[in-house]
């Protein structure tokens, strides 16, 4: 900032003093510098003052600020403490409400707990009364058991009894139908030989007069070949003889 403030003091000086001096370099070189530091004083004086008005400034506005803040700090504080003795109040109220309720809250435990010590003595008795019917139950349970196991073996028993009782019913009944089916069998096989012989001895009298029969019809047919022969010889002797005459 010096450098820059020098140079721009050195460019007012040529433009204000220097075409005065265009001769004589060591008096301009004074001068200059004369005006260089004069005009240095003038920027430090301006600078002072705007330094001290800004401090000024600063410091006004700060008070302002201060004091802004401490009113502003005095209105929350009264607000706070409005709001405290809202709460204290509040406060009171709910602890004699809580109280309140806390004695309600007291006499219902108790009565709760007096019900539940009186349903405990009557969970007792009754325990006590279902525990002698169980006991009663599991007794008669026990011989009710016992006689099922008795009468599931006899059970048992009769089933195994049954089983083969009807095993050899079975067994009866299939004997019984192949015994019936055999005979059914042995019925219609003798029906079929019945009719196997009756129609044998048919055939076999058929058979016996279809032989009288051919036995008569075979002498017929000798006798009538025998005749045919000897008319066939006299034919070929007669044949004969005339083949004789004509040579």
């Amino acid at each position: 900032m010096e450098r820059l403030d020098r140079a721009v003091v050195a460019d007012k000086f040529h433009h204000a003093i220097g075409p005065q001096f265009k001769g004589g370099g060591d008096t301009l070189q004074v001068e200059k510098e004369n005006f260089v530091i004069q005009e240095l004083k003038n920027h430090l004086q301006q600078v002072l003052r705007f330094s001290d008005s800004s401090l000024l400034r600063t410091k006004q506005e700060a008070e302002k600020q201060q004091k802004a803040d401490f009113r502003a700090s005095q209105a929350r504080v009264a607000k706070i403490q409005q709001e405290l003795l809202l709460l204290r109040s509040q406060f009171h109220s709910l602890v004699m409400e809580n109280r309140e309720a806390e004695q309600a809250l007291r006499k219902k435990k108790y009565k709760v707990e007096t019900e539940i010590e009186n349903w405990i003595q009557k969970y007792d008795m009754d325990m006590g009364e279902k525990q002698d019917e169980y006991e009663e139950l599991d007794s008669v349970y026990k011989e009710e058991k016992a006689q099922l196991e008795e009468l599931k073996q006899k059970h048992d028993v009769l089933m195994e009894e049954f089983n083969q009782i009807r095993a050899e019913q079975e067994i009866n009944s299939r004997k019984r139908m192949e015994a019936e089916q055999e005979l059914v069998r042995m019925v219609r096989a003798a029906t079929v030989i019945q009719a196997v012989w009756k129609g044998y001895l048919v055939r076999s009298l058929l058979r016996s007069k279809r032989r009288k029969r051919s036995k008569s019809k075979a002498k017929d047919k000798k006798e009538k070949g025998k005749k045919k022969d000897k008319d066939k010889d006299k034919e070929k002797g007669k044949e004969k003889g005339k083949g004789k005459g004509k040579k």
